[in-house]
């Protein structure tokens, strides 16, 4: 990449022959050191024509020579499509400015690649305002920016394939519901007798098991096809203000009876004067019952779970609090994930499908919201979320 100036000294003086030889041998080194580069080393004129070119880059444009190329516009080898910001950054560099630039080549023989660019400009010793040439270092990116590619594509497949997903398991579930409701109704005449008793007590055992366990799968089929439909983005959510010492009344309500089942008590302590949230409330009301009936479900008989609202700054804030199995550090970060359950789950064989902080984490999600948990094994669990204040 041999470059050939005058050789005077500042004040014009010709040099002698011993300071030729040592230019000549500077210029020598400093050509071999460009030519060692991986990357291409490239000299453009302001009208885009190429100059000079080392090794490397003169390999990457399927060139054998310099001779080649020397005085050819490089715009013939990079792809139409990337022109105006090639030509974009040969300005820059004449205009005293560096630029970055991606761009696709074609070579002299047909090899397709893409390419990084940094332009810089090459200005005169004796001018320091004065842009001589622009030289630029051009990488071959054409591994890293398939596997890029290759990772979109992989995504969106993914998440077609999610999607095909979620709505299976919306569309299956509804179509579940509909039969196991008449079986759950069904099932409720016979227990109570609607048309007369039971002759056999072992029939009235049965139907009880029957109306039981239909129970159970319907609140199992509820929350797939809850997590289905906010996965699927089916699930309409209409915001509202929203006062969350109202939803924490209503909650408490709902899973009072399985507290008093396993005589556990409900500490609760609620600010007073609190704002609003701008949220939908049966999202709200669905957080709060998962929380709390997850904080008694594995709390152990006469323990205490606390519930707390409070403000901090711009934001509402609740902390439910148990003295139950805990979680241990290996769960905690997957604790949210669909269908996870953790270990003490199974010691005390906890009925559920896994989804209930899953469904928690995706609507929280949806409302801007926050989930923090933190938890000691044996000791018990502290489950703290967030929301923003309704501003008009």
């Amino acid at each position: 990449m041999a470059r050939h100036y005058s050789i005077r000294t500042a004040n014009r003086r010709l040099l002698s022959d011993e300071e030729i030889v040592d230019y000549r041998n500077t210029a020598a080194r400093l050509e071999a050191i460009v030519d060692s580069q991986p990357d291409c080393v490239k000299v453009i004129s302001p009208d885009c024509r190429l100059m000079e070119m080392n090794l490397a880059g003169l390999e990457m444009i399927d060139a054998y020579s310099i001779d080649e190329v020397r005085g050819a516009n490089i715009l013939d080898i990079v792809d139409p499509e990337y022109h105006e910001i090639y030509r974009e950054s040969v300005d820059a560099a004449y205009s005293g400015r560096s630029m970055e630039v991606e761009f696709n080549i074609t070579g002299l023989r047909g090899s397709k690649r893409r390419m990084s660019q940094r332009s810089a400009p090459i200005f005169n010793s004796d001018n320091p305002n004065e842009v001589l040439e622009m030289v630029a270092v051009t990488r071959d990116i054409s591994e890293q920016y398939d596997a890029l590619i290759a990772l979109e594509e992989a995504k969106v497949v993914a998440e077609q394939a999610n999607k095909v997903k979620s709505n299976f398991l919306a569309t299956i579930s509804h179509e579940f519901r509909t039969p196991l409701n008449a079986i759950l109704g069904f099932s409720e005449i016979i227990k109570n007798g609607a048309l007369g008793p039971l002759q056999n007590q072992k029939y009235q055992e049965y139907i009880d098991d029957i109306h039981n366990s239909g129970r159970h799968l319907l609140d199992l089929i509820n929350d797939v096809l809850d997590i289905s439909e906010i996965e699927a983005d089916k699930r309409v959510l209409l915001k509202e203000e929203v006062d969350l010492e109202e939803v924490a009344l209503h909650s408490l309500s709902t899973v009072n009876i399985l507290a008093e089942k396993k005589q556990i008590m409900i500490s609760v302590n609620i600010a007073a004067n609190l704002p609003k949230i701008y949220a939908d409330l049966r999202s709200m009301r669905q957080i709060l019952i998962n929380l709390l009936s997850n904080a008694i479900k594995f709390s152990h008989e006469g323990a205490v779970v606390m519930l707390s609202v409070r403000q901090d700054e711009d934001r509402l804030c609740i902390s439910i609090k148990d003295e139950g199995v805990g979680i241990a550090d290996d769960d905690l970060k997957k604790i949210t994930e669909p269908f996870y359950r953790a270990e003490e789950e199974a010691v005390i064989a906890a009925a559920g499908t896994g989804l209930g902080l899953s469904i928690v984490k995706s609507l929280l999600d949806a409302h801007d919201g926050t989930l923090d948990i933190t938890s000691t094994l044996h000791i018990g669990t502290i489950v703290e979320i967030s929301f923003p204040v309704y501003n008009p």
